[in-house]
C-alpha cells in the first residue's frame, strides 16, 4: 500500500524543481526510488510536491504501531524533509524552534528539554 506525503511550495513549479535537484539535504529520509511529482497548486498558489511512500511492512502491524510511536515511520520522515525543503525553496533557511528543534518526529521530541531562557553560560557559548 502506498502513502504520499504532499506540500505546497509557493514558488513556480520551474524554481521547485531545480531547487529539489540542486538540494543537497532536500530528502535525507526520502528514498531514491520514492516517486517525485511537481504539480501546479490549484488557483495559482505555487507548486505542490507529491512524494509516494511505499508503505510494505515484514514486521506487521506491530511493527507498523512501533514505528509511528518512535517516530521513525517513513511517512512521517518524509513529511519532516518536505517541511524542510519548503523552508529551504521560499527562505533559504530551516527555521528551528527550542520546543522542536529536531521536527516532529517522536524520536527526537523525547530528546528534548522544555522551551526556556538559556543560562547566561549557554548565552556566552553562542555569542550573546
Amino acid at each position: 500500500m502506498a502513502r504520499q506525503a504532499v506540500i505546497t511550495v509557493n514558488l513556480p513549479r520551474e524554481e521547485v524543481e531545480r531547487i529539489w535537484r540542486s538540494s543537497a539535504d532536500r530528502r535525507a529520509n526520502i528514498s531514491d526510488d520514492a516517486p517525485v511529482t511537481f504539480t501546479e497548486a490549484p488557483m495559482d498558489y505555487g507548486t505542490e510536491v507529491h512524494v509516494t511512500i511505499e508503505a510494505g511492512s515484514r514486521a506487521g502491524k506491530l511493527g507498523e504501531m512501533a514505528r509511528k510511536v518512535t517516530g521513525s515511520e517513513p511517512l512521517a520522515k518524509a513529511q519532516d524533509d518536505l517541511r524542510h525543503f519548503k523552508q529551504i525553496a521560499e527562505t533559504g533557511e530551516i527555521a528551528h524552534s527550542d520546543s522542536t528543534p529536531q521536527g516532529e518526529q517522536l524520536e527526537s521530541k523525547l530528546k528534548q528539554r522544555p522551551a526556556q531562557p538559556l543560562e547566561d553560560q549557554e548565552l556566552e557559548e553562542v555569542g550573546v
